[in-house]
């Protein structure tokens, strides 16, 4: 008797824990990491592992003082089965790559025509101010070619399950799982000279990248003789192919340009991504420290800046989690300034951009693309050969061998890099060519 007593008792128990713990989790919320890349409260900055590659081509542009380039780009459509599945805003994202790539520099000025590229010279000339339109050297051309919505997947998980226990517990049951599954979108970008509407050799992006989704779950289960209940918990993240997109785009820029100008960008993309032991460093320091502890060190940072007073106070008096209104304003300033635009607080990517500044100047990306190259190889000269666009006189194979030469002299003026050629250290030069830009004489 006194052994139903006591399981009478336990069935209580676990029915109060069960019910207490069913109220608490009703009210789920997300948790801090989560809350910093997803705010609901403040717009966020679109970033991928790509931006820093950008910063990185703007001080290379800049460092290299090269001469701006003109350019336009058709839409960039998405020719697969999947068609949409990535959305349709890849020109856009172009604009904004190239625009992130150039913000000191200056050296590439889009030209936003929504028309086709063999409508731009038309357009020129029917412009009621056709003297200060200026029609691009260049144009990009490029789709989305390949989609993969299953290229992978893989789903583990274990149960237990238990019997009756006494009279009053019937059985029970646990459940655990997760699963993951990637996707994959493929795109192809190209240039060419708007000149004769032909695509520069070698001058070309066609990457993939993959996102994923990834989840988890756990289930818990009673049977008593009268009731039952359980207990559910998951937790589901998942990226979309437009992030995706949105990364191949921003990549594909780099090579595009850097091809182009014949910069070693290869060293911007050597300062991508969550791996380079800066970031990681960072990244464990804003793990392991306390909120006051990071806010103060962005906080002397900003002062030894400039951006806050030397009398200013990281928080209000007597609310030591309320940041005061200079700091918040410092904040913002050095958010616009490194185009993190997020809440007036410190989150992960401000301090992970601040502490590199402050402790590894080689790794800032601002810092790069001054020095020599990586590859010595790429500094030795250009061999002796002829020009591009010499040829010998006669016909044949002769002649079309001097066909092409003087094309690719012609691309090689326009300043892409001669076909063959090893590739340049120094910029094109900006030429006063009427096929290039008419009513430039």
């Amino acid at each position: 008797m006194k052994s139903g007593g006591d399981t009478r008792f336990l069935v209580a128990l676990l029915s109060a824990v069960m019910v207490s713990s069913g109220c608490s989790y009703r009210e789920v919320a997300p948790n801090k990491e989560v809350n910093e890349r997803l705010s609901q409260t403040y717009p966020t900055r679109n970033l991928t592992g790509f931006t820093q590659g950008l910063r990185c081509m703007d001080s290379m542009f800049e460092s290299r003082q090269v001469e701006p380039v003109y350019v336009t780009s058709a839409p960039i459509p998405d020719y697969t089965e999947n068609r949409g599945a990535a959305g349709y805003g890849a020109r856009d994202m172009l604009i904004s790559a190239l625009s992130e790539m150039t913000k000191q520099s200056a050296a590439i000025r889009f030209v936003a025509f929504d028309r086709s590229t063999p409508d731009v010279v038309a357009l020129q000339n029917s412009h009621p101010q056709k003297a200060d339109l200026r029609v691009p050297d260049f144009f990009i051309r490029g789709a989305v070619t390949q989609i993969n919505t299953s290229p992978y997947s893989k789903q583990r998980g274990t149960s237990l399950s238990i019997g009756e226990v006494s009279e009053d517990i019937s059985g029970g049951g646990a459940t655990t799982s997760g699963s993951v599954s990637l996707a994959t979108v493929s795109i192809d970008l190209a240039m060419g000279l708007i000149s004769n509407y032909q695509l520069l050799p070698g001058v070309f992006s066609a990457n993939t990248f993959t996102v994923g989704k990834t989840g988890v779950s756990d289930e818990l289960s009673i049977s008593l003789s009268k009731v039952g209940g359980v207990y559910r918990a998951s937790e589901n993240e998942s990226k979309a192919l437009s992030e995706g997109l949105r990364a191949l785009i921003e990549v594909g820029a780099i090579e595009l340009f850097g091809k182009l100008y014949g910069v070693p960008y290869w060293e911007c993309l050597a300062v991508i991504g969550e791996e380079r032991p800066e970031v990681y460093a960072a990244h464990t320091r804003y793990d392991q420290w306390d909120r006051q502890k990071i806010d103060q060190y962005v906080f002397n940072y900003l002062q030894k800046q400039g951006y806050a007073k030397r009398s200013a106070q990281a928080y209000e008096p007597g609310l030591p989690d309320s940041l005061t209104l200079e700091f918040r304003a410092a904040i913002l300033q050095v958010r616009s300034e490194l185009n993190l635009f997020g809440n007036p607080g410190v989150d992960k990517p401000l301090f992970t951009e601040i502490w590199i500044m402050d402790n590894i100047e080689e790794a800032d990306p601002s810092t790069r693309g001054g020095a020599i190259p990586l590859s010595p190889a790429r500094n030795q000269p250009a061999t002796d050969s002829a020009p591009a666009g010499s040829s010998s006189t006669g016909s044949g194979p002769d002649s079309s061998s001097s066909s092409k030469s003087e094309e690719s002299a012609a691309s090689v003026a326009a300043g892409a890099p001669a076909p063959g050629s090893p590739m340049r250290q120094t910029p094109p030069q900006r030429q006063n060519n009427p096929d290039i830009q008419p009513g430039s004489q």
